[in-house]
Formats: structure tokens, sequence, C-alpha cells
């Protein structure tokens, strides 16, 4: 098993990539923003033509209860046959802003989706060049720690033998 190496041009262009995924996601949030204001603007025309609909259905109500006259009867039923036209292709253009809406928000799933999976590449990054760091922090300590008793144990050695006068090559 082969250990990966931290690498600082690996982790800036894993940087540069999350970022462009964060500008790419919001740019689609703003998209997906957008298509649910039509599809909520699309649902709100329904509904005033809903309301003009009932309206137009009194007032045709009213007027063939009173015994008005033909023509006007039939102009309201004429009305209310475009109204119903409308209400329909209104209904068609609700259908296709909510089939925006479910692309815009898969776009902006699968978005975010790729800006978190940057953000656990970045973290596994960092988190392999800090255990490098700190085994290199712990190798030189390692050694300077190794030099110190190295250095310690030949200047009290030196200073042992200076003392005494022993060079270690006479013996009496």
């Amino acid at each position: 098993m082969s250990q990966q190496q931290a690498n600082p041009q690996r982790m800036q262009t894993l940087r540069n990539l999350h970022e462009q995924a964060q500008q790419e996601g919001h740019r689609v949030a703003v998209q997906l923003k957008r298509a649910q204001a039509e599809q909520a603007q699309a649902e709100a025309k329904l509904g005033q033509l809903q309301q003009f609909a009932d309206q137009y259905l009194r007032q045709l109500s009213e007027l063939e209860r009173a015994g008005g006259a033909w023509s006007a009867v039939r102009d309201m039923r004429s009305f209310l046959e475009r109204i119903a036209a409308a209400q329909a292709a209104q209904r068609t253009e609700i259908e296709a802003a909510r089939a925006r809406c479910a692309e815009q928000l898969r776009a902006w799933t699968a978005m975010r989706q790729k800006e978190k999976a940057f953000e656990v590449l970045l973290a596994q990054e960092q988190g392999l060049m800090l255990t490098q760091q700190r085994k290199r922090q712990q190798a030189d300590l390692q050694e300077w720690s190794l030099n110190r008793r190295d250095g310690f144990a030949d200047s009290f050695t030196d200073s042992q033998n200076s003392r005494f006068g022993d060079t270690g090559t006479r013996r009496r």
C-alpha cells in the first residue's frame, strides 16, 4: 500500500476547483430561484383566472335567473370558454415551470454534491499535509535529541578526561 504524499500544487488545484464549484453552485441556485419565482407567478396567474371564472359564472347565473338577453348570455358563455382555455394554457405553463424547477433543483443538487466532494478532498489533503508536517517535526525533534545526547556524552567524556588528566592511552 503506497502512502500518498501531500502536494501544495494539488492543494491549490483543489482550492481552485472548489471555488469554481461554489461559483457554479451559486449561479445554478440563482437559476433555481428564478425558476421557482416563475412557477409561483404561473400558479398565481392560474389563481386569478380561477377567480375571474368564478366571478363570471356567478354573473352568468344571475343573468340566466333574471331572464337576461340571449345575446348577453351567449357572450358571457363565450367569455367563460376563453377563460377556460386560458386556464388550460396556464396549467400547461405551470407543468413546464415545475419541470424547469425540477431540472434546476437536480442541477443545484449535483453542484452542491460536487462542492462537498471538493471540501472532503481538501480536508483530506490538509490532513495529509498536517500528518506529514507532524512527522517532519517528530523526526527533527528525534534528530535534535540524538545530536544533543551525543554532544552531551562527548562533552561529558571530554570534561571527565581533561579533569583527571586521563587521555585514555596511558596507564600507570
